[in-house]
């Protein structure tokens, strides 16, 4: 049975992009209504809001949307005029909140649930990747596409892709044993690829074995209420902060070496180079002079450096331009 429409009920807390619904039997709907789900402050202000609603109020949460995108990300338009202006408070503030909102899906006291339909991209797909479990619709595109536009994952998206990649692998284990995982996740990202549908999004390590997926969209939403629920009942814990294994430096100049043959065959060009040698360095850590183990936050902070530095760049300021540019045709 399909979960009530926001029509349907009063919410609990709303504003312009999102609005927190009781769909019973204690579980809350955050219902993400803004134009293509775009991701602003005010949206993140409404997540840190109905987060501490659920946490002493309800016992789960799904995170959703009626609409056919479930999130395309960060608001670029707003990113690129305060990069120009160099207003870098104002984007060190929304990334530093994006990351916050991200890591608090999973770490609060309840369990909750990303239901992905149609693109979730960059900063909505690290929605996705934050939440504890997804529960995907068949059709979900899901990727993190911030190469694309001359960034990097900055809302916890790399962080995540160097955990994933490397879970079911013993650690500590040989830098040769691990390098594939990981230059597999780094291609992902470079590449900036989009899963085509579900299935292809666990191949890419965007989803998990463990998340669900929906072929019926009437019962899609119903099925990640169901989700929630039963982590409720089978009393949900929050994972313990995790640490996780980068390779360091040896592990940038082996996929720095990769960059630099894509950019000798001319694949590639000289800013884009430049770019995934960034990625690299935050997968893999920073300049650390052996694979070890990190924590969470020492990965968010690489990306927040890096992501912020970015932003500064003309030719990225060329890449978002031309990026909006082609959505208006």
């Amino acid at each position: 049975m399909p979960t009530l429409k926001t029509t349907d009920t009063k919410p609990i807390i709303s504003n312009a992009d999102a609005s927190l619904i009781d769909i019973g039997d204690g579980i809350v709907r955050l219902e993400l209504h803004s134009k293509l789900n775009i991701i602003a402050d005010e949206m993140l202000e409404m997540f840190d809001t109905a987060l501490d609603e659920v946490e002493t109020n309800y016992a789960g949460m799904v995170i959703a949307t009626e609409a056919k995108h479930f999130s395309v990300g960060l608001n670029l338009i707003l990113l690129l005029e305060r990069a120009k202006s160099q207003n870098w408070d104002a984007i060190s503030g929304t990334l530093r909140k994006l990351q916050t909102v991200c890591t608090r899906l999973r770490t609060i006291s309840k369990p909750v649930v990303a239901a992905t339909t149609g693109m979730a991209l960059g900063g909505g797909c690290e929605f996705a990747l934050g939440a504890d479990a997804v529960q995907a619709y068949t059709e979900s595109n899901l990727g993190l596409v911030e190469l694309q536009v001359g960034l990097i994952p900055g809302g916890g998206g790399t962080k995540e892709m160097a955990r994933r990649c490397l879970e079911e692998q013993t650690l500590p284990a040989p830098i040769q044993h691990l390098f594939p995982s990981v230059n597999k996740a780094f291609d992902t990202i470079r590449e900036s690829t989009v899963s085509q549908n579900a299935t292809e999004a666990v191949e890419l390590g965007y989803l998990r074995q463990m998340d669900g997926i929906s072929a019926d969209q009437n019962t899609h939403i119903e099925d990640a209420k169901q989700r929630v629920l039963s982590m409720h009942k089978a009393g949900y814990n929050p994972p313990e902060p995790q640490q996780i294994f980068v390779l360091g430096e040896e592990g940038i100049a082996r996929l720095n070496l990769q960059t630099h043959l894509l950019r000798q065959a001319d694949t590639i060009d000289d800013y884009t180079q430049d770019l995934t040698n960034k990625l690299a360095y935050v997968l893999c850590g920073g300049k650390l002079s052996a694979p070890q183990f990190v924590t969470e936050q020492y990965l968010l902070d690489l990306e927040h450096e890096v992501f912020l530095g970015l932003c500064g760049e003309q030719q990225t300021h060329a890449r978002i331009e031309a990026t909006l540019q082609r959505g208006k045709k």
